[in-house]
């Protein structure tokens, strides 16, 4: 007997018989993580490790861990990794460029400027590359954090800031001292949350939140640039959270195919089973360890859905077999107004494969539609339209200067917002802002035969 697992689903192959098994998830499960709180976007009132040294933080999702979900989910999925480079490069466009801003004729247009001293400044410590770490993170969550370094000196009244310096959103939190009495942020706490043993919680720095109205106050500050998110206190609910269960579904498509195609056999039936059946079997495996004074593996979690397979597929497998059957009891879960119906499934797969795989595709297809609509792309930029067709260029045009005009200001004013705070403070008398400068999209028709892009090549 042999069993592939991709991920959380399996290949099971038996002498006769090949089954597919798949764990079900439950919309807005967040991969490999169990809830403690249930399945709530509420974390403002969540404050963990408190005896830190006296400090409070705020948790970013209610384990803790929303960055490195998102980073898990999209890095595996075949295509949204490449939107979202897309994505990022339509905000992008020709670059961070310094301008000012000035009213003519009512409309307000930006002035394009070369400026040697603050150029040199941002050359100084690599702005660009400071800003594509910013474009990354607020592509992904919609927020960014941010470390500010001001010059020595700063002690003798000639204050700048020296320079600036992205932080990772898996490695800051918002913090505050719990003998203030409130819960508002004054502090970022940098450490590794991906971390889940008390030992590393000794190593953590804490920094002051930058303060744009005395921005020398402190020698070192974090700001976290961020999209308000609606009724969402502190840090914000990325987009791509609400389709991370379709992605997945993407995800799982080309594995289950890849599979099937490698074992050259038909799957005679596709399981399904509860993640609420695997969580209680591993709560109770740890149950287990405790009682034993051991510690818990993830590997024994693995090694007994092994052993579980190979108890179905005796079951399933071969004639003298065909007497038994697999008995489950299926529950109901009340979710808000959702009755949710759980409990394993057993289905005979028609060996009509060609009628299987075609059906795989659609649902690959819609997870990618869905995917790609979280991500704020639209398809025919994305590349997930439907498969076969191919979007016209007049389509592809309206969707990019659609996107243009509506998908980027808000976004490049978050990435932006810390250095333009520091060019203020560097600058004042100068009112130079940084922003991305983009050449004007025209049609290819409305160009000279020689101006036209085939001709540029």
């Amino acid at each position: 007997m042999n069993i592939e697992f991709f991920g959380q689903n399996a290949l099971v192959e038996a002498e006769d018989n090949v089954f597919s098994f798949e764990v079900a998830e439950s919309p807005r499960d967040l991969h490999e993580s169990k809830v403690r709180n249930g399945e709530s976007l509420d974390w403002s009132n969540t404050v963990i490790n408190h005896h830190i040294d006296g400090w409070g933080i705020h948790p970013y999702g209610n384990n803790d861990n929303i960055p490195k979900v998102i980073k898990d989910v999209i890095q595996n999925n075949p295509k949204v990794p490449g939107i979202m480079r897309k994505k990022e490069g339509m905000l992008w466009g020709e670059g961070p460029k310094l301008y000012t801003e000035k009213f003519q004729d009512n409309i307000l247009v930006r002035s394009w400027q070369d400026d040697p001293e603050a150029q040199a400044w941002l050359d100084s410590w690599d702005c660009e590359k400071y800003i594509q770490k910013c474009v990354t993170d607020v592509s992904h969550i919609q927020g960014a954090f941010t470390k500010y370094y001001r010059n020595k000196g700063g002690r003798f009244g000639s204050a700048k800031v020296a320079k600036l310096e992205h932080v990772s959103s898996e490695k800051a939190r918002l913090a505050y001292r719990l003998d203030s009495g409130r819960p508002d942020p004054t502090h970022v706490m940098i450490n590794d949350f991906t971390i889940s043993h008390i030992d590393h919680l000794t190593n953590f720095k804490v920094y002051d939140l930058f303060d744009f109205m005395d921005p020398f106050k402190h020698p070192n500050s974090i700001y976290y640039s961020n999209m308000y998110s609606f009724c969402t206190d502190y840090y914000t609910v990325p987009d791509i959270y609400g389709s991370l269960e379709w992605i997945r579904r993407s995800t799982a498509v080309p594995l289950i195919l890849k599979a099937l195609s490698k074992n050259s056999i038909n799957a005679k039936y596709h399981i399904t089973s509860p993640q609420s059946f695997w969580d209680k079997v591993e709560r109770d495996l740890q149950t287990q360890c405790t009682d034993k004074n051991k510690d818990y593996e993830p590997k024994m979690l693995s090694d007994y859905k092994t052993k579980f397979l190979r108890k179905i597929s005796k079951v399933l497998s071969g004639e003298i077999q065909s007497g038994k059957y697999w008995h489950t009891v299926k529950t109901l879960n009340v979710d808000g107004s959702n009755i949710i119906e759980e409990g394993w499934e057993i289905k005979a797969i028609d060996q009509n494969i060609k009628e299987f795989v075609d059906t795989q595709i659609k649902i690959g297809e819609t997870a990618d539609q869905n995917a790609s609509a979280s991500v704020g792309v639209h398809t025919s930029i994305g590349g997930t339209g439907v498969s076969g067709r191919s979007d016209s260029g007049s389509e592809q045009l309206y969707a990019l200067l659609n996107y243009l005009k509506t998908g980027v200001n808000i976004a490049e004013m978050i990435v932006m917002k810390p250095i333009n705070y520091a060019l203020k403070a560097n600058f004042p008398d100068k009112k130079l802002k940084l922003g991305f400068y983009r050449t004007p999209i025209e049609r290819q028709q409305d160009k000279s035969e020689r101006d036209r892009e085939k001709n540029q090549i």
